[in-house]
């Protein structure tokens, strides 16, 4: 097979001789090598039938599963395109086909280990609290999906649409909308509690609720210790709003309380702000209650595109104050959990996400860090901050957060830190030297127009050795979330996070 090689034109740099083994690894729809998939998804699906669990990812390896190493491990090296476990497929399964909002809660309530629920082309209206309570096994997963995208359309008009606390499930290829036109409706599309450990969101598009995902303890027995959801991956989705959500409860796409080992990869987000008639902040990944070892990656996040007249926006915001009452880590059962010690986020890894236009409030920021423990905030690039910054800390008193390898719109604001910040080897350019370095950010383009002070700036951190699309760094690596100074095969980096981008209506 011929190489195919993308030559970078930017004049200060000394192109690496990188290539990929194979032009185009069938099953990545990252290179958009005759892929008919329209979602321009960064990162991978796996055909394996290995689980979710074992920890999210070490730098390059499989997260979470078959390859995965851990979440500090080295795995993979930086030679190829980044291929983690994405979860398995439905093939071996049962199919069970539904064709009617009958067909489909009777399945739900009915499902078994390896229940393959396939729904028909269509839309189905729901009006109703559905439970997904049975358990799926690692081997045999029970899922819930559609055969492509863009066929199927479940509109949901409850207050929490789906409440599941069964493991094993897998969701993909559905359209999740918010038919709401009340204030006290459409505040969760799904709520995740107790033991519903190794759930994966895939390929789904969510849109109009308030808290999109809402994950937190339960408790289960006679208690009174809770039990949290664990190792749940949310992989190349969709969330976004096409309107203002005035339900007056929590706004944060992803409103995580607990657990550990959880995935976030590849998603787009989008539009999420709420109207400035209703004072809360919003943010799109929001880990909290002492949730452990989160990783979050390869996401575009833009707080704000179609509205931006809405109230505080944020990115990503690890840890918040809260009480131990709602907190994972019990460790002498007594119903009251750790996040004073712990911190209300634990040992996350955020790499490789790029982050815009997230400038409204007074605290906005690109990426927040608050009670936070050990965290590391690695190759990010946050833009169109301005006047915030794109990063804002307060940190935990006991514990650092570090920060590195990112372009960071107007640096960090650390006026109410707790600890001295720690922070080396980013950059913290204005909005206009922002662009000055792209071609059009402000429209998704982020193809490199200057890059002196971005290529080749230190060796490869091996947490870090891809970058936004899975494209291998090589041994010295430019700052933030795009890897340019690289050749290699496949769809350049920045015409993937503009097709990303141009999804946004």
């Amino acid at each position: 097979m011929k190489q195919q090689i993308r030559n970078l034109t930017t004049s200060d740099i000394h192109a690496k001789r990188y290539f990929v083994a194979a032009a185009c690894v069938a099953l990545l729809t990252l290179c958009h090598c005759g892929s008919d998939d329209s979602t321009a998804d960064p990162s991978t699906t796996s055909s394996g039938s290995g689980g979710a669990g074992g920890g999210a990812a070490g730098g390059g390896g499989g997260v979470a599963g078959n390859g995965g190493t851990g979440q500090g491990g080295t795995g993979g090296g930086g030679n190829g395109l980044y291929q983690p476990d994405n979860g398995p497929t439905h093939e071996g399964g049962t199919t069970v086909n539904v064709c009617s909002e009958t067909e489909i809660l009777a399945a739900i309530a009915n499902a078994s280990a390896g229940d393959v629920i396939t729904v028909c082309p269509g839309t189905f209206d729901f009006n109703q609290l559905i439970s997904v309570q049975n358990d799926g096994t690692e081997a045999a997963r029970i899922f819930l999906r559609a055969e492509a995208l863009d066929t199927v359309t479940f509109n949901l008009s409850h207050i929490e649409n789906f409440k599941i606390s069964g493991k094993f499930w897998v969701f993909e290829n559905i359209k999740f909308f918010g038919d709401c036109n009340t204030a006290s409706t459409c505040e969760h599309a799904f709520h995740i509690v107790a033991d519903a450990d190794d759930v994966i969101f895939r390929r789904n598009e969510i849109v109009n609720f308030a808290s999109h995902v809402k994950l937190n303890g339960e408790v289960v027995g006679t208690g009174p210790a809770k039990s949290f959801p664990d190792r749940i991956m949310f992989i190349n989705n969709f969330w976004h709003n096409t309107k203002y959500v005035t339900n007056d409860a929590p706004h944060n796409i992803l409103n995580l309380d607990g657990g550990k080992d959880h995935v976030v990869r590849g998603n787009i987000f989008a539009d999420y702000n709420t109207p400035a008639s209703l004072p809360k902040s919003a943010s799109a990944v929001y880990p909290k209650a002492s949730a452990l070892r989160i990783l979050i990656e390869q996401n575009l996040i833009v707080c704000e595109k179609a509205r931006t007249d809405g109230e505080t926006t944020r990115g990503i915001q690890l840890g918040d104050g809260a009480p131990a009452s709602i907190c994972d880590g019990d460790n002498d059962q007594d119903g009251s959990g750790d996040c004073i010690e712990n911190g209300q986020s634990q040992e996350a890894i955020v790499r490789n996400n790029i982050i815009m236009s997230c400038n409204n409030g007074g605290s906005a920021a690109g990426i927040m860090v608050g009670s936070d423990r050990e965290s590391r905030v690695y190759h990010n690039t946050v833009y169109n901050a301005d006047p915030r910054n794109a990063g804002f800390y307060l940190g935990h008193a006991d514990h650092d957060t570090y920060w590195r390898f990112s372009i960071l719109e107007n640096g960090i604001n650390t006026n109410y830190a707790e600890r001295p910040l720690d922070e080396a080897n980013n950059i913290m350019p204005s909005l206009s030297e922002m662009n000055s370095l792209f071609t059009l950010p402000i429209d998704g383009d982020f193809s490199l127009a200057q890059g002196t002070s971005i290529v080749e700036q230190g060796p490869t951190d091996d947490q870090v050795p891809h970058d936004f699309c899975g494209y291998p760094r090589g041994d010295t690596a430019d700052l933030g979330a795009i890897e340019y100074s690289t050749t290699y095969q496949g769809t350049p980096c920045p015409t993937i996070v503009k097709e990303m981008y141009d999804r946004i209506p």
